[in-house]
This record gives C-alpha cells, structure tokens and sequence, in this order.
C-alpha cells in the first residue's frame, strides 16, 4: 500500500495521550501551524477563548487539601491592580514592518497579511488583539523534518530564543517556559512511527509578578534548527486601579457550584484541590479585550481510590461583584 495513504495526522505531546494517537491536540496551543506531508495535512487547533465548555464530564465533589497551598491568599492581599488593555495599531505600515521582521516580502493582502510570491511563507497579524503569525506552509515535512534531523530539546530553546532576540521579538517580561513536540504518526504499523515533526518552543508571561493565562508565544523548529512558524498574542497593557478580591474560600465555593472538568472519569468522581493561587487571565487573539482581570487558579487531582489519577486545573474570576460592575461601567 502507498505509504502516503498510510499517515494518519496526528499532532503528539507528552501531556497528552489519546487512543490511536489520532488528532491529538495540546491543550495550550491556539493556532498551531498544521502538520502535514505531500497529500495530506491537518488543519490548524484553534481552542476557543479559555471557555469552561470543555468536553468531559463535570464533578461537584470538591475537596481542599488540609495543605492546599493559598500562594497570594486573602491574608496577603486583599485588592489587586487592573491593567486597561491598550488597543492594537494594526494597519499596512505595520504589518509590513512586521513581515520585514521575519524576511517576508511580496503581496500585501488588505492591512494585516503579506504573502511570499510562491505562497510559501506569509505573516498575518489580527486586527482585534495584534496577535502576529509567520509560516512556513511547505514545513514540516518527512523530507527534511523526520525525527532524526530536528535538533534536541535544548539546542530548540537556544535557537528560539536567539530568533525572538535577533528580531527585536523578545519582550522584556517573556520567560522559556517549555517544549512540545510534534508529531505525524504512521499508526498503521507497529510499533507506531513518528514519520516527521516539529518542536513548539513555548515562552510565558508574567505581570505585576503574576502569571498571566492565555497570553502567547510560540516559536516552531523544524529539522536543522530551520525555524518554520512562529504565533503570538501579546496584548500592551498599562495600569489602571486596584479593585478588591473575593477570598479563595469564596471563590473555592463558587468552583464547586460551576463543577471542574475530570475527563472521561466519572462525574461524581472526587476532585482534591492542592493550590490556589493568583493570576491574570488575558483573552484569546480572535478576541478583543478592554481589562486585564485577575482569576483565581485551582490545581489538584481527581482522585480514585486514594491515588491521583489525572491532574485538574480550573480557574474563577477574582473580582468582587461591585468592583466587576464598576470595572464594566467605567
């Protein structure tokens, strides 16, 4: 049988592991440039804007840990600063400035995309968040991404890094976060193989010395450390008043009427909250946004028997009432 008809795509992390190694997505990765081979090729993940609608079933049976770490409890804080999002300036001398960034040069196609000529490489930048996309649509591919020739974990970081630096890309509160790598699987022999791939060097974001979720960087290195796709939802934000915070306990109780997503686990299986802590919550790209709001994030374990069988983590808005409706009047 032709090979060709023989991959089944399938996108592959180490955090996550479905039956059949079929269209596996990583959780994290909005817009990830699609895996593909000559014939075939996976359409991109787009997950919606950090929406409690997950798939799985909802349990309601929390517990907290007596040791539940409260990292930014209410003891210690009490009020927390609101940043106003800056509106991005997304317009024709923009988005070339940009695509001269990443050496891409021909047809400009409204404000916000420049194509190559031969259609190979484009960058398009989105008018709602200014969150910016450059790809290499010919790559990856079993010519020259097989798995043998893509570099290791930690020469992937050094040349991400150096890209992003090299093209003023870098933003001062970015940190390396991890990797993830890719891959298109041939499940059709055994064992499976993994016939070509490419490794997302992630970055992560922190404000007011707090996480910020949702906010995005991401370089894709495919084989010889060629760097072949690159997303980022950045937002600029600048302070805008302190508003005060409901206490974890509060928000625990509400986490417990919304239910936690636990998989294909049992409904009413136990769910053991570990950590609470503070962080900012940003809108995905295809969204506009006016405030950076505050969460409060829930991790644990659902539990069976006694032993942590899958982790969870879940997140409820940290604004009280009156400082949501004063934040949505102002």
């Amino acid at each position: 049988m032709n090979m060709k008809k023989e991959l089944i795509m399938g996108i592959c992390i180490i955090a996550a592991i479905i039956a059949g190694t079929i269209f596996l997505i990583p959780s994290q990765q909005n817009m990830t440039p699609g895996i593909k081979n000559d014939t075939v090729e996976q359409p991109s993940p787009t997950l919606t804007d950090q929406s409690s609608e997950i798939a799985g079933r909802i349990s309601h049976n929390l517990t907290m840990n007596p040791s539940t770490s409260m990292d930014g409890g209410s003891k210690a804080l009490d009020k927390i600063m609101i940043y106003k999002t800056l509106p991005p300036i997304v317009d024709k001398e923009g988005t070339l400035t940009v695509a001269k960034k990443f050496n891409v040069t021909g047809n400009l196609r409204g404000e916000t995309t420049v194509q190559s000529e031969d259609l190979r490489y484009y960058i398009t930048v989105t008018k709602k968040s200014g969150a910016v996309r450059y790809q290499d649509q010919n790559r990856p591919n079993k010519q020259t991404d097989a798995p043998e020739m893509l570099p290791t974990d930690e020469a992937t970081e050094k040349i991400a890094t150096q890209f992003l630096k090299d093209r003023d890309l870098y933003p001062e509160s970015a940190a390396f976060s991890k990797t993830y790598r890719e891959n298109a699987i041939a499940v059709s022999e055994k064992p499976d193989r993994v016939v070509f791939g490419q490794i997302g060097v992630w970055f992560n974001r922190t404000l007011n010395g707090m996480n910020v979720k949702g906010t995005q960087l991401v370089v894709y290195v495919g084989g010889n450390g060629d760097v072949i796709g690159y997303y980022a939802n950045w937002r600029d934000y600048e302070p805008y008043k302190e508003y005060p915070l409901i206490t974890p306990l509060d928000a625990f109780d509400k986490l417990k009427t919304k239910g936690v997503p636990v998989g294909m686990n049992k409904p009413d299986s136990l769910v053991s909250i570990d950590n609470v802590r503070l962080a900012y919550m940003t809108k995905a790209g295809a969204y506009s946004e006016e405030y950076l709001e505050p969460v409060w994030v829930f991790t644990g374990n659902v539990m069976v028997d006694g032993n942590a069988v899958d982790f969870v983590e879940a997140d409820i808005p940290a604004l009280t009432d009156d400082a949501v409706k004063s934040l949505s009047s102002s």
